[in-house]
């Protein structure tokens, strides 16, 4: 029988170093942060339970957002303490049909549902109090608030962008082929999702006591800033007129509607970060950076677009396995020294925000700590 962990905050939420965090990210989003980089590390906490368990036990999800919020507040950390929430990626593409899996440890994912790019002109979403991983969700806010009250933020869920959401609905390569073969078809289930989206997390942020914007992916502050959008298969697989086509609209829409977009995306969307900056009310970009994801130019002077973003938006920029590439595979601190931290501080540092560089997953708060001040110590 597994044992129970904790379901309390161990700290005080208006604490000093919680306060400090707050307004050094605060400055950073706002692009003020003139000689102070905000370093954070999520990978801290206990968190004992998979995401299947959480999605069945609620008291589960509570004590693995108790032992995140625990430990985000027990490290010399500029991420402030924060309430968890679920996994949003498969919560649209559930709406439209989907059936919604969970393999392992893993958070949840969504069965293919349309084979025939035409089809798309049949679906009709249900309805949200009766999709199971949204009624799901909004169960999880009541109860996390009715618990914890309100005095932290929640992290609000990100948005999932249409395209995206699309690609987990239509079987991937009949969508791409389908810009192509039929753009009407592509265009109509992607007005569908952003439709669906725009009322979906109208209602969630309605529900939350202390929302913490932007939430998923990106460290947390009280100010409304705008949400994250999760662009991942646009961004890397189009081509940056099809992007244009097919993504840009929707993700404006979205950046319009809810005063800001912080975009996350896995993989290297160099070729597309142009058009990153052409989304209405864009605010930050995170980016896993290294040589075997998304590369750093080798000068703060090249003309590149990365350089051009850095100018106008702020920038998360952390890492993982992947990000190092086979060149600094189990080399955290090489990584950082010889190859992150070159490329950027010869640049602004004004709007950068840094992981720092010692965790792989979750580490122990001790490794967290010591990590966040060695990365601290090499910024001097």
């Amino acid at each position: 029988m597994t044992e129970r962990a904790t379901t309390s905050l161990n700290f005080d939420p208006k604490n000093e170093r919680i306060r400090l965090a707050h307004a050094r990210l605060a400055a950073a989003y706002r692009r003020e942060n003139d000689g102070v980089v905000p370093v954070v590390e999520p990978g801290v906490g206990r968190q004992p339970f998979s995401s299947k368990e959480c999605y069945e036990d609620l008291e589960n999800m509570l004590a693995n957002a108790v032992g995140w919020a625990n430990g985000l507040a027990g490290t010399d950390n500029d991420w402030p303490a924060v309430i968890a929430n679920y996994c949003t990626v498969v919560m649209v593409a559930e709406a439209f049909g989907c059936e919604v899996e969970f393999v392992g440890n893993a958070p949840p994912w969504a069965r293919h549902l349309v084979g025939d790019i035409g089809q798309v002109f049949d679906l009709k979403p249900r309805k949200l109090e009766e999709v199971p991983t949204i009624k799901r969700q909004f169960e999880w806010v009541d109860f996390a608030q009715r618990k914890l009250g309100s005095e932290l933020p929640m992290w609000t869920l990100d948005i999932q962008s249409p395209f995206s959401v699309a690609a987990q609905i239509v079987e991937p390569t009949e969508l791409m082929m389908g810009c192509v073969t039929n753009p009407k078809a592509v265009h109509h289930i992607c007005r569908m999702v952003t439709d669906y989206t725009l009322e979906f997390m109208t209602k969630h942020l309605e529900q939350m006591e202390h929302p913490g914007y932007p939430g998923a992916n990106f460290p947390t502050i009280s100010e409304n800033i705008g949400l994250c959008l999760a662009d991942d298969t646009p961004l890397v697989m189009l081509s940056p007129a099809m992007y244009e086509e097919f993504a840009l609209p929707y993700n404006s829409e979205l950046g319009e509607a809810f005063g800001g977009i912080h975009l996350h995306s896995c993989g290297d969307y160099r070729h597309n970060l142009d058009n990153v900056l052409k989304i209405k009310n864009i605010r930050s970009i995170q980016l896993h950076a290294g040589p075997g994801e998304f590369e750093l130019p080798e000068s703060a002077d090249e003309d590149c677009a990365f350089n051009r973003a850095r100018k106008q938006v702020a920038i998360f920029v952390d890492t993982n396995d992947v990000a190092r590439g086979d060149k600094y595979k189990g080399k955290c601190r090489e990584h950082y020294a010889e190859y992150v931290l070159p490329s950027l501080c010869g640049g602004d540092m004004r709007g950068c925000i840094l992981q720092s560089c010692g965790c792989v997953g979750r580490a122990d708060d001790s490794t967290a700590q010591e990590a966040l001040k060695w990365t601290r110590e090499q910024l001097v």
